[in-house]
């Protein structure tokens, strides 16, 4: 594969550059479809403190992707989606529904913590999330929020934090959506929202076949590769329902499961197949005790359950029983936060793990306060877990106004990775004696938001010590390697001339501090431009992405190398009426022929035409 040039990720730069120039003395002309950016730039965000906040008082670098956005991406994955929106670098081993992963900041796919409506979700033997299993269609928001945040949300937020939001509305709906396109793919979707009173109640369903080529390539080896398709089939539903009692305390019940069955390659092995689970279930009380003090009583339990049949045949399921106690309180010092976290794994398996289960005890606090031109916020948190103790996180920020629209800020903070179950226990291949990942990372930023424009400014490193490593002189995996990841991001939001526009750019050196050797599959440079606009019941949205070349190794091998890609993609939406909409989405216009990881394949051209009906 060729490798990109590098005047590509230049002249991103300079576009984003140009067009923030261009639009900081312009007004907006007109709104734009489907997100005006001014109404991107004035969301609020949860994940960075726990606690709602404008977007413009984050002292970190975060992305909100609305559903707006998410509806124009097409039939593309979270992790694509996370690629296009939120500059992060994404690992596939192959096409549809086959296993996916996100390097946020360079870190590890592993160092990304990932929640579903605030409780965790993932697999305690891989210690991943399949991202590859979360339907598009039941996410109402994503937030990503990038930095050391273990002093919130403890084990695993080293690179950041993506939280997914599903489905909710706050009046009456009724949608639904049928489409087909490339490889035979077909999806539907029906979903609708009902009030009455102090009642609510929210349900979607749907599901996604698609007959996709061979996940591999013969450059995978002959005990993998198999050239047959590989089909994927997804079915979904959520179900919420919320009341708000008399004396004003709110009680929801939240569930939801998306089951993925797909077909995989294992050399000459025939019908390998995975079907994996992915649900979660809450109960949530929230109580305005006074004036000043606000809580919230979550209460819950997520699963991930994964069947394999194929010649080496197992079955892996997660249970992760969850349950916080958060509280905020405002006072005459700033706004405090303080509460307490429980979470039990256990795992159930046809392989004989050593052990099976792990529970983990929390507390933190938090304390954020703005005084004149100046805005404080710190974290702390203490976990005590029975496999590896206690272990103390936290972050400590400031943010100073500058003027004009403009604002800086500092931050640092500490966090850390609890080994996973595979890690830990698996029989033969394991070290009930490794130690926590753990990281230290320090970020200054700079912020300017104008009346329809916003541009971010990043520069981070990130040290993170006793890496997990498959050691081969012991054949056990072990606390011997060392990372250092440095490098800058921007991130801008603007309107010109009734367009839409979002972009990315990073430019790091994610690197073993022993061997000076870049990290396998991250590149030093990367990003993305998005656009969207509105031309009367039209609707036109695109955007480009690039990545620079990678290596499939830790050490660098010429063998190994991945050329760097440019990937094109485009939606267009005709607004019929007021109740139906056509969409003709199409990705990798130009076919690029690329890679995420050798031997697999990647998504080649493809369209896809959907039809989507809103009632009301």
């Amino acid at each position: 594969m060729r490798n990109p040039k590098l005047s590509q990720l230049s002249t991103l730069s300079l576009l984003l550059s140009v067009a923030y120039a261009t639009s900081s003395g312009a007004e907006s002309l007109a709104s734009a479809s489907p997100q005006p950016a001014a109404s991107r730039l004035d969301q609020l965000l949860v994940t960075a403190t726990r606690t709602e906040q404008p977007l413009e008082n984050t002292l970190s670098l975060a992305t909100v992707i609305n559903r707006d956005e998410i509806e124009a991406a097409g039939p593309a994955t979270v992790a694509e989606l996370l690629q296009r929106k939120a500059g992060v670098e994404i690992r596939a081993t192959g096409t549809a529904g086959q296993p996916s992963g996100v390097f946020m900041r360079g870190a590890n796919s592993s160092h990304t913590l990932v929640l579903v409506d605030g409780m965790r979700v993932g697999s305690s033997t891989t210690g991943a999330t399949a991202f590859e299993h979360i339907p598009l269609d039941l996410i109402e928001r994503i937030e990503v929020v990038k930095g050391p945040l273990s002093g919130l949300y403890g084990s695993d937020a080293i690179g950041g934090v993506v939280q997914i939001f599903t489905r909710a509305a706050n009046r009456p709906r009724l949608t639904a959506s049928v489409g087909a396109g490339s490889e035979s793919a077909t999806a539907a979707n029906v979903g609708f929202s009902a009030t009455e009173g102090k009642t609510s109640l929210t349900f979607d369903a749907g599901y996604r076949d698609v007959k996709a080529r061979s996940a591999t390539t013969p450059a995978a080896g002959t005990f993998t590769f198999n050239g047959d398709r590989d089909p994927y089939r997804n079915t979904h539903a959520l179900l919420k329902l919320q009341h708000t009692l008399w004396q004003g305390e709110t009680i929801s019940l939240n569930a939801w499961q998306s089951k993925g069955r797909a077909d995989f390659d294992a050399g000459d092995s025939p019908g390998a197949r995975n079907t994996q689970t992915l649900s979660g279930a809450q109960l949530i009380s929230e109580n305005k005790f006074a004036a000043n003090w606000k809580s919230r009583l979550v209460i819950g339990q997520t699963r991930d359950e994964s069947v394999i049949a194929s010649s080496f045949p197992g079955n892996f399921k997660t249970k992760q029983g969850q349950a916080s106690w958060f509280n905020e309180f405002k006072t005459w010092a700033g706004s405090m936060n303080a509460g307490i976290e429980w979470r039990s794994e256990k795992l159930d398996s046809s392989t004989a793990y050593t052990a099976k289960s792990r529970e983990t005890t929390s507390i933190f606090a938090g304390y954020l306060e703005r005084i004149d031109r100046g805005q404080f916020e710190f974290n702390v948190r203490r976990d005590e877990e029975d496999q590896f103790g206690r272990r103390n996180t936290g972050s400590v920020a400031y943010g100073y106004t500058l003027g004009g629209g403009a604002s800086a800020y500092l931050r640092g903070g500490r966090a850390f990775r609890a080994p996973s179950f595979n890690d830990l226990y698996y029989p033969g291949f394991s070290n009930p004696l490794l130690k926590p990942e753990t990281s230290d990372q320090a970020e200054a930023g700079l912020r300017w938001r104008g009346q329809s424009q916003r541009v971010q400014l990043a520069y981070f490193e990130n040290r993170i010590n006793n890496l997990i490593q498959f050691d081969l002189a012991t054949f056990l995996p072990q606390n011997v390697a060392r990372a250092r990841i440095r490098g800058w991001e921007m991130q801008t939001d603007l309107s010109l001339l009734g367009t839409s526009i979002r972009g990315a750019l990073t430019v790091q050196r994610p690197e073993d501090r022993d061997t000076g050797k870049l990290l396998r599959s991250r590149a030093r440079q990367f990003g993305s431009v998005s656009a969207s606009r509105n031309f009367g019941p039209w609707d036109v949205s695109g955007d480009i992405v690039m990545n620079g070349h990678r290596f499939d190794s830790a050490n660098e091998s010429r063998s190994t190398r991945m050329g760097g890609y440019t990937l094109v993609n485009a939606t267009v939406g005709y607004r019929i009426d007021k109740t139906w909409r056509v969409e003709v989405s199409a990705q990798n216009l130009t076919d690029k022929r690329y890679e995420l990881a050798q031997g697999y394949n990647t998504p080649r051209r493809g369209l896809f035409v959907n039809v989507r009906a809103i009632a009301f």
